[in-house]
């Protein structure tokens, strides 16, 4: 493993480890970087934080950032991967969600372009593009159009009851991707906000 995870008292015991983020955020000194991950000491404890390129090249050894995190969980590996913005970290999540898009394919598709360009690109359904990136072939870029057409570029239509249910499914741990599909199969007729998360996190919990 690359790294131990700091225990969370607040965790939620109803809730599956593979749905929770133990470590939502990171604030420490950047005391070495290369160039695939930096490592961030937080007080004598190093965190090595894996990060596209652009990331890294925007970081100096001796800053302390706050970086988002997005722990990965497998078997054989546990790596945490970095993000300078909640809406990056977010647009990571829902790029991995995707079948046959992996950690090291949804980062290079950040490191490539902010969140507003991808989201100009997938509205222009600029598939040639996507192919160019490393790991994206023909098949796969048109994939990811039609994928992040109706999970990225969709977030700034959702409807103000929804938006604060998928907000409070995040605060409890949630990936973005995760709070947006429970919220579109919560019965438009439960209004009542509690309610309504309470109906999602059934669904959430199947």
């Amino acid at each position: 493993m690359n790294v131990t995870p700091v225990q969370s008292s607040c965790q939620l015991a109803d809730v599956s480890l593979k749905y929770v983020n133990m470590i939502g955020m990171l604030r420490g000194e950047v005391i070495e970087k290369t160039a695939n991950f930096f490592i961030l000491d937080i007080r004598g404890v190093g965190y090595q934080v894996r990060a596209h390129l652009r990331m890294l090249t925007d970081l100096t050894i001796g800053d302390e950032p706050s970086i988002y995190i997005h722990e990965h969980i497998r078997e054989d590996s546990h790596d945490l991967y970095g993000f300078a913005t909640r809406d990056e970290l977010e647009v990571f999540e829902i790029l991995i969600s995707i079948n046959g898009i992996g950690p090291k394919a949804g980062l290079a598709i950040c490191g490539s372009a902010t969140p507003s360009e991808l989201r100009e690109r997938v509205m222009r359904s600029d598939a040639a593009w996507f192919a160019t990136l490393p790991g994206i072939g023909n098949k796969t870029a048109q994939k990811i159009i039609l994928e992040l057409k109706g999970q990225l570029v969709e977030i700034d239509a959702e409807s103000e009851v929804d938006a604060e249910l998928i907000d409070a499914l995040k605060g409890l741990g949630y990936k973005a991707a995760q709070a947006k599909d429970a919220a579109k199969n919560v019965p438009a007729d439960i209004t009542n906000s509690s309610e309504r998360v309470r109906y999602a996190l059934k669904l959430l919990s199947r």
